[in-house]
């Protein structure tokens, strides 16, 4: 396996495969020659085979759900996956926060606004997805440690890119204070 930015180099039974992955699954994945298990979405157009790689389902599901707005490519919803955890992504639009979406890279006002129009529905399944097994006070959990690392002056991608990292460093049971001092560490070497 080889990575460079959004792009992982897997091979398979003796070929190489080259997958497009959002930034949490990039951060994910170990250092080569490590072995990594991706889920993984083809999507075929007449000018090109586009192969893309996530680190777990739920990540991938969100994807078809964002394929499935008009206007709204592969691209453009692995964009969107890097930029705000699935989990976010469904508060963002059940509560119909057109800052934090159009706050997105390449999210206009007008998409955002489709995008809410168009996932109403799916937005509950997404947040039951993002949730399960993680209890109740895991979006408030999160969002406590993000506001910590925004208040000590990151970023909000920083912020929820650090928190990733350090969650999957120590799991989603660590304390508040442990995991931001994981994801301090993270940051600190970046």
């Amino acid at each position: 396996m080889e990575k460079s930015s959004g792009k992982a180099l897997v091979e398979v039974g003796g070929l190489g495969l080259s997958l497009l992955v959002p930034l949490s699954t990039f951060s994910a994945l170990p250092q080569p020659p490590e072995e990594v298990t991706l889920m993984t979405r083809l999507i075929i157009r007449e000018e090109s085979w586009d192969l893309f790689g996530f680190a777990t389902a739920l990540e991938r599901e969100t994807f078809d759900i964002l394929n499935s707005v008009s206007r709204v490519g592969p691209k453009l919803a692995l964009t969107i996956i890097s930029a705000i955890e699935p989990d976010e992504l469904a508060q963002a639009l059940m509560t119909q926060d057109l800052p934090r979406l159009s706050g997105i890279k390449g999210i206009g006002l007008k998409t955002a606004e489709r995008l809410i129009v168009e996932l109403k529905d799916k937005a509950q399944k997404l947040a039951a997805a993002g949730l399960a097994g993680a209890g109740p006070q895991a979006f408030s959990k999160k969002e406590e440690m993000v506001q910590a690392l925004i208040n000590l002056g990151y970023t909000r991608p920083e912020a929820e890119r650090g928190i990733r990292a350090a969650t999957q460093a120590l799991g989603p049971e660590a304390d508040l204070g442990q995991m931001v001092r994981e994801a301090l560490k993270n940051l600190s070497l970046r």
